[in-house]
């Protein structure tokens, strides 16, 4: 099979170097001519764990994403673009450097954390069909060229609901040898038919989790340390529990266990939008709890806590 994949960060440099490794065709698309160059040259150093032994994947094609309308494939497009960005990066400029990159028979899919850019990108390119993953690999980059796997994870993938109820029998037969491929390449990656409900499950965990994380600037497992911090949690959940139930989103299980246990689980772990603000980077706020904040206000629902927390992370930055 054949990918592109858009954005090399450290999950694009994870799945990119192992499906590479494996045997696919892949191209990596940076936002720098910089990264690119060092890629070709140094290849992709990965590290399956901290203290592992380095292997180096050769990378034999790596661009600057704005350089995609004059490097066309010399094989044909690919069968899949992979967009592993942050959602802040998915605007009408990445979709026009995207569309070099598509062609009759290319399939979208997309790793960002919040909602709102499946149907975004849905409208942007309605010929193309758009799926989601949900992943729980983790992994660093401390260099362009290098990643650092955390341990592996689990990643599904489907078809939004809202966006194609059903797939016709060529993108299914695509999803299931994306499967196969992902499997291959060492991943352990599933198909659902019901992504949205995983799509909510993670928004929710995500808007509970990474803002605390974020403003106290601690590990995700500190947020169980003391009985303030869990009555905040469990009324953040609370909330997100009854937009959940106003707007008619599915959700299995209690929302403060799911969201406790994953802290335990990831105890050790910095959360992603924690290292945007050590990083001085801007956070995917607006697309988590300031989403979560539209949601509730069109249903009549009060969120007071994911609004406040919307606000002081949206305060962090100027």
């Amino acid at each position: 099979m054949k990918f592109e994949i858009v954005g090399s960060g450290a999950l694009g440099l994870l799945f990119g170097s192992k499906l590479a490794a494996s045997g696919q065709g892949v191209r990596f698309w940076t936002r720098t001519a910089e990264q690119a160059e060092l890629l070709v040259q140094k290849g992709i150093v990965l590290q399956e764990g901290e203290g592992s032994s380095p292997a180096v994947i050769a990378v034999s094609a790596a661009h600057p994403l704005q350089d995609a309308a004059r490097l066309a494939r010399p094989d044909g497009h690919a069968d899949w673009v992979m967009l592993v960005t942050k959602q802040r990066h998915i605007y009408s400029s990445l979709v026009k450097e995207l569309q070099p990159l598509l062609g009759p028979k290319t399939h979208i899919l997309c790793f960002q954390n919040g909602v709102g850019h499946l149907e975004y990108l849905s409208a942007s390119f309605p010929a193309t069909p758009i799926y989601a993953a949900i992943t729980t690999e983790g992994a660093k980059r401390p260099f362009p060229w290098q990643v650092i796997r955390s341990g592996q994870g689990t990643t599904t993938i489907g078809m939004a609901e809202q966006i194609g109820e059903s797939a016709d029998l060529y993108s299914k037969n695509a999803a299931e040898k994306l499967i196969d491929a992902l499997n291959m390449a060492g991943f352990y990656a599933l198909l659902s038919k019901h992504i949205d409900r995983e799509i909510y499950r993670k928004l929710l965990i995500n808007a509970v989790i990474n803002p605390l994380t974020a403003i106290w600037r601690i590990p995700n497992g500190e947020l169980l340390d003391s009985a303030e911090r869990r009555a905040l949690l469990k009324q953040l959940c609370d909330e997100a529990a009854a937009i959940y139930t106003a707007r008619g989103i599915p959700f299995e299980g209690d929302a403060y266990e799911l969201v406790a246990e994953i802290c335990r689980l990831t105890a050790s772990n910095t959360s992603s939008m924690l290292k945007d603000v050590l990083q001085g980077t801007p956070t995917e706020i607006d697309y988590i709890n300031g989403r979560l904040a539209e949601m509730a206000k069109q249903a009549g629902v009060s969120a007071p806590g994911h609004e406040l927390l919307w606000r002081l992370v949206r305060g962090l930055h100027k």
